[in-house]
This record gives structure tokens, C-alpha cells and sequence, in this order.
């Protein structure tokens, strides 16, 4: 069991876990929105839900966590459509809530939407951090294939069979 869970790490890489956890969240979430949707963060998201109907948002939800769920087994430079997927359901939701304290619809709507928006706030810090890892990887798997490729025959160089 241990060395399935290396081999699924080293596939999916820091970039990928924290997709496939964000999206798995999200599916979570969207699932309990459209079975059993509370009370408050129906009316929270009033906004929103003079858009679409709460079912309708738990569907948005839903796409968005598989969208990112696809989006973890894609390589780093070609994941960037999942981390907007992660990110855009908790900013609508972050802005719904401020709206909603806005307008005096729902008083604790500051502090879920403030909460609601460290998510995205979270995911594009890591989106950047890890980003810069793969570059270092990168770099750092290039100098070693010209190393391997100076060392000669005797080393395992290019020429060396």
C-alpha cells in the first residue's frame, strides 16, 4: 500500500495533490449543496441564487472539483485551467457573502466571505510556489543530462554504449 501511494505522489506531484484535494472537496461540497442544502448559506449566497437556482450552484461546484480532479493528473505547465477551476467557486462564493453583509441581507455574510476568499488567496500561492519548483527540477534535470552528456564514453556519456 505504501509504495502505491509513492508511485501516485511521484505522479502527481505537489501541483496534482493539491488539485486532486481541492476538487474532491469541491465535489463534497456541491454534492451536500444540491442533497441538502443549510439554511445559512442559502441565504448567504442570495445573489447567487437569484442567478441559478442552490441545485444549479451544487452542479457549478461539482464541475469545478472534477475539472480539478483532470486537471491533477496533467503535467505542471499544463495544469493552469484547473487551478482557476479550484479557485473561481469559493471567490463567487466570497463575493456573494460580502454582498449579501453589503446589503444587509445576511450580517455574518463579512466574516464567511472573508473566509470563503483565503481558498483562492491559498491556491494561488501554492499554484505560484509550486510552479516554482518544477522550474528548479527542470533546471536542475538539464544540467544533469549535460553533465551525462560531457562525461564521455567511460561515464555513460552520449557516446558511451
Amino acid at each position: 500500500m505504501r509504495a502505491a501511494v509513492r508511485r501516485l505522489g511521484h505522479r502527481l506531484s505537489y501541483r496534482g495533490a493539491a488539485l486532486l484535494l481541492c476538487g474532491l472537496g469541491w465535489i463534497n461540497y456541491g454534492i451536500g449543496l444540491v442533497e441538502d442544502p443549510r439554511y445559512g448559506t442559502v441565504r448567504g449566497v442570495e445573489a447567487l441564487t437569484n442567478i441559478m437556482p442552490i441545485a444549479g450552484w451544487g452542479a457549478v461546484w461539482i464541475t469545478s472539483g472534477a475539472l480539478s480532479v483532470v486537471a491533477a493528473t496533467r503535467p505542471g505547465r499544463r495544469d493552469w485551467w484547473g487551478w482557476g477551476a479550484a479557485a473561481a467557486p469559493p471567490a463567487w462564493w466570497a463575493l456573494a457573502y460580502t454582498t449579501a453583509r453589503a446589503v444587509d441581507a445576511y450580517p455574518q455574510g463579512w466574516y464567511s466571505g472573508i473566509t470563503w476568499a483565503v481558498t483562492p488567496g491559498l491556491l494561488a500561492i501554492l499554484a505560484a510556489a509550486t510552479r516554482k519548483i518544477l522550474a528548479q527540477r527542470r533546471e536542475l534535470s538539464l544540467v544533469r543530462c549535460r553533465l551525462a552528456a560531457a562525461s564521455g564514453p567511460e561515464r555513460g556519456g552520449r557516446h558511451g554504449i
